[in-house]
Formats: structure tokens, C-alpha cells, sequence
């Protein structure tokens, strides 16, 4: 999403030393989606899946991951979700968030954030994303589920098993999704 990635640059002005070897965020399958963007740089890393069919300027729904190089040395977690949380109203007029709450993935502290944009100036359609940021050894890795509409109940069931289904991999992680390459 358009939004955060603008918000996120923030963050990595002077990155740090890169992730340890094989440190990556990894996601449950994705049928039906495909890669639709990735730019890897500087120790910083974005993939945007996206359903068969649609285009990174016109899709409907989009899978996110990122990786910002020596961000753990400047920000937790829920501080980088706080910096979206606080520099959403710039990016989206009248946006809303949820709360920030905080959790456990692969045994790494995390955060967790869902905004909400009535209207994004630049397509001018709602877009409201849900987005995972986990502390690695140096980076956040972050997956993100958006929706350029209101989504619905069963848009938002969708998300929360995307996201429930997110693994940070390291060289001695068990977790099926990080067996899958």
C-alpha cells in the first residue's frame, strides 16, 4: 500500500547493518495471488503480492512484506507502528487507526495496527490495511494485508489468517511457513 510505504521511508534514512543471513518474514500460500513488485536495496527488501489479474496501480487487495535494515536500533516495534499511527492524517485525511497491541511472533515482541482511509488522495478510493511489525536481530520485518475498498467481515476474517500466518524465519526456525520457500 502506497500509504505506508511514504510513511515507512521515514525510518530508513541511515540503515544499519543488514539482517543476519536467512533472517526473513515468511507468509502462509497465497493461491491465486502473484508477485507483483519487488525491490530489494541497501539491506531493505519490498514484495507486493497481489490477486491474478490486477496491477500494482489497480488491484483490489495486496499482500505486503518489507524489511528496513537496522531499524531495531532507532525503534521497537510499536514505536515504527506509532510513526504510521501519527503521520497517517498527512497521508489520508480523516484516516482512523485501531490501537496498537502488542504480541509474539516466532517468539520475537511485535506489534500490530489496522488504519483505516475513507478516501486515498491519490486514487481516491477507500484503502484500509492491517499491518504486522516484527522485531528482528536488527531490522522490523513487516506484513501487511490491504484493501483498496471498505472490506467486508469476510475481507477482514481473510486478513486476520494472512497475518495470523506470518513467521519470522531465522537459520533455527521449525515453523512450516519457513520450511516453504
Amino acid at each position: 500500500m502506497r500509504l505506508v510505504i511514504a510513511v515507512s521511508a521515514l525510518l530508513t534514512i541511515a540503515a544499519g547493518p543488514p539482517a543476519p543471513a536467512g533472517e526473513r518474514v515468511a507468509l502462509a500460500p497465497l493461491p491465486g495471488f502473484t508477485l507483483a513488485f519487488r525491490e530489494e536495496g541497501d539491506g531493505n527488501l519490498i514484495e507486493e503480492r497481489i490477486p491474478l489479474g490486477e496491477t500494482v496501480q489497480r488491484w483490489t487487495r495486496m499482500v505486503t512484506i518489507q524489511r528496513f535494515a537496522g531499524v531495531v536500533q532507532r525503534a521497537d516495534a510499536a514505536t515504527y507502528l506509532g510513526i504510521i499511527r501519527n503521520n497517517l492524517p498527512r497521508s489520508c485525511p480523516g484516516g482512523t487507526t485501531s490501537a496498537i497491541s502488542a504480541l509474539i511472533v516466532s517468539g520475537h515482541r511485535a506489534a500490530r495496527l489496522r488504519a483505516d482511509c475513507p478516501r486515498n488522495p491519490q486514487t481516491g478510493l477507500p484503502e484500509t490495511f492491517e499491518i504486522v511489525a516484527i522485531e528482528g536481530a536488527s531490522d522490523i520485518h513487516v506484513a501487511q494485508v490491504a484493501f483498496r475498498r471498505v472490506p467486508s467481515a469476510a475481507d477482514l476474517a481473510w486478513s486476520g489468517r494472512q497475518l495470523a500466518g506470518v513467521a519470522l524465519c531465522t537459520g533455527s526456525s521449525r515453523e512450516p511457513a519457513c520450511a516453504a520457500r
